[in-house]
């Protein structure tokens, strides 16, 4: 079975994937952790982010896999098992790496990279067929990655909504909400912007508008349509 989540950036589909995902006991695939390892690696060889040739050319070389902690472990994603899962680029744990600002503001020139975008898709179908059944989020999972996925779903909130989830999540005092909702608005542009892999919503997706629901009722909501 495979369920996919798809939606802009602070709409909450990491964290209802997840849950899900645990909710179900299958695999949670997080898609964006993939892209921000390929981000974290140019910005640390250097590589030109303008040179969309030379950036593919780099990223096809990388290695990325996800593994999994104990429970007592400081990694961020658990799954069904309980336990946690990381990720790490060319056997190097760079799971709390690739949260950081910069990899954020830089992550649109590998995620708009069409020969990057084809090489990472490939490495998350074969996760799927590895996984036998799993739950996946990104941005275009139900669109071009599992177009015959068992259940698609598109979660959405308002730009504010999203903003301010934001804005709560980061260390106070270290960023302003206006300057959060602007940098949302210009990454949404860009999402659905992009030549392949645009943020779109499925035909056959299921729209969920979470601006005025909890996490819990949403992963609920889910899980309800999933195994009724």
């Amino acid at each position: 079975m495979i369920v996919t989540l798809d939606g802009p950036a602070g709409s909450g589909k990491s964290t209802v994937a997840q849950c899900l995902a645990e909710k179900l006991g299958v695999t949670y695939l997080d898609t964006g952790a993939m892209y921000r390892a390929i981000t974290w690696a140019a910005l640390k060889g250097q590589w030109p982010l303008d040179h969309p040739e030379e950036l593919a050319r780099q990223a096809q070389k990388c290695r990325i896999d996800f593994f999994c902690h104990d429970s007592h472990s400081d990694s961020h994603v658990k799954n069904d098992a309980g336990t946690h899962k990381g990720i790490r680029l060319d056997g190097q744990d760079i799971t709390s790496l690739i949260r950081s600002p910069e990899v954020t503001d830089a992550s649109h020139y590998i995620a708009g990279n069409v020969a990057i975008r084809e090489f990472l898709v490939d490495q998350q179908r074969l996760i799927a067929r590895q996984a036998g059944s799993l739950v996946t989020e990104g941005r275009d999972q139900g669109t071009l990655v599992f177009p015959n996925a068992d259940y698609k779903f598109y979660l959405d909130a308002t730009a504010e909504c999203r903003a301010k989830r934001r804005y709560r999540q980061m260390p106070k005092g270290q960023v302003r909400y206006e300057d959060i909702l602007n940098s949302q608005i210009q990454r949404d542009q860009r999402d659905t912007a992009r030549l392949v892999g645009a943020l779109k919503t499925a035909d056959d997706a299921i729209v969920i508008d979470t601006t005025e629901m909890t996490l819990e009722q949403v992963v609920e909501k889910l899980y309800k349509i999933v195994t009724p």
